[in-house]
């Protein structure tokens, strides 16, 4: 089996040279790993700056969840097409897929597709341009999703003309006070649903404050991504006006 887990050495790595792309052996292959958005609070307090709340901690306790790790966000990009082993019968992730999530909120990985055991697992879905929101609350046993590009299916082996959108939780407060609307921030500071960036230009955004899942690699190449739903929100992106692309695949895991 090939199960995803990226040494406790190579993690720490990461976190202490979080700018340094890493070539490493995984699961059999070749990959190359590396931290999405370093230094991720630092980008936010630039982005939002003093004027929505005068101190960045107040804001961070009031959005009800904090992010989990300075950095945001972590890729894995094989060099060779691989097959991964998720997660069980019981939906369990194998390996330290949660380790992963937990210290960089969301994984994004490149050129490889799950077993053909668990490939029909789960649903498709398309979501919402630009309407963060989560799949799961806290009180549902499996609070991870994990979102896939089947390289075998006739429909998910094209690129796809839209993207998802992973932010904190933390930026959806922010962006509900930078656009002063209140009524979307719970008194927890999360909702299960948040319309913001409408008025952004999300080229200033993208993997600065929202991280980009593309999902256009060439014909045929596998692609995943997982996220804690309690921590981190999701949308889809759409590049082109209109134009969603095909469902996504959507199963969730504990």
């Amino acid at each position: 089996m090939n199960i995803l887990t990226v040494p406790e050495q190579i993690i720490n790595t990461l976190l202490l040279t979080p700018e340094q792309p890493l070539e490493i052996t995984l699961c059999g292959s070749t990959a190359t790993i590396e931290i999405a958005i370093p230094h991720y609070n630092q980008q936010l307090m630039q982005f939002y700056g003093s004027n929505i709340l005068p101190d960045f901690d107040t804001a961070i306790h009031r959005s009800g969840i904090p992010c989990q790790s300075k950095h945001f966000g972590l890729i894995i990009r094989f060099h060779q097409s691989t097959v991964l082993n998720m997660h069980d019968e019981q939906l369990s992730f194998y390996g330290n897929a949660k380790t992963l999530i937990q210290c960089f909120e969301t994984v994004i990985i490149y050129n490889a597709c799950v077993d053909e055991k668990s490939r029909d697992v789960g649903h498709r879905n398309r979501f919402p341009h630009l309407k963060f929101h989560r799949d799961r609350n806290e009180t549902q046993p499996t609070p991870y999703s994990l979102y896939t590009r089947d390289p075998h299916d006739s429909e998910q082996v094209k690129p796809r003309i839209s993207s998802t959108l992973f932010t904190s939780n933390l930026v959806a407060y922010l962006q509900c006070m930078r656009e002063r609307d209140y009524t979307q921030i719970s008194t927890k500071g999360i909702n299960a649903h948040y319309d913001i960036f409408k008025q952004e230009d999300m080229s200033q955004l993208l993997n600065k404050v929202v991280l980009e899942h593309r999902w256009d690699e060439p014909d045929g190449i596998g692609e995943m991504s997982m996220l804690d739903n309690r921590h981190t929100l999701h949308s889809s992106y759409l590049r082109q006006a209109l134009k969603h692309g095909y469902r996504i695949g959507v199963r969730y895991l504990k």
